[in-house]
């Protein structure tokens, strides 16, 4: 038996999708299986600075839906390798996995799911940045997930919806904190 709070949760996730206050959500087919995501806003924050908070893998887990873990290991060629648990819905199950992150600073942060790194399908997505206003980023976020398993497309196309804007509302958050207020992490 499911926690009731755990329960409404997962609820909610299959029943919402669509556009949600600021943040403008499309699911986009991409062959057989789950969608992927497309989201779009604004956030409160210079392009740099959201920029800086995207990087910082190690902080993932503190405004990524259902990342219970993230780790940052930078690369000799510029990359980073972050290793993360998620802690999704029961029908999903725990998964795990590694992604390589790449950006182009202040501008486009995309990973992709390293093969073989865990017990995932796919995973891969990008932020793209720009400015908006002064003092504003303009940012769309792509987002493609198949953990694998049993759970259902629709289900998981759902969840998609709305984890997009949970994402958008954390990273809204997260880019508060004064360890993004200089250049350097």
């Amino acid at each position: 038996m499911l926690p009731p709070m755990r329960l409404l949760a997962l609820l909610f996730l299959l029943f919402a999708t669509g556009r949600f206050g600021e943040v403008e959500v499309k699911l986009q087919p991409v062959g057989n299986g789950p969608k992927e995501g497309i989201a779009s806003g604004l956030i409160e924050a210079p392009p740099e600075r959201v920029f800086r908070a995207l990087m910082d893998l190690d902080h993932w887990d503190e405004f990524m839906p259902f990342v219970e873990e993230s780790d940052a290991r930078p690369q000799p060629d510029g990359s980073v390798l972050s290793s993360q648990r998620l802690g999704l819905p029961p029908m999903i199950g725990e998964r795990h996995l590694r992604i390589r992150v790449t950006g182009q600073a202040g501008r486009k942060v995309e990973w992709s799911y390293v093969p073989g790194s865990g017990n995932v399908k796919a995973q891969r997505g990008s932020w793209t940045l720009s400015e908006a206003a002064p003092g504003k980023t303009r940012a769309t976020l792509r987002l493609f997930t198949d953990p694998g398993g049993s759970a259902p497309d629709w289900a998981m196309d759902r969840a998609m919806g709305k984890s997009l804007v949970w994402i958008f509302d954390g990273l809204r958050q997260q880019v508060r904190r004064s360890r993004y207020d200089a250049a350097g992490l």
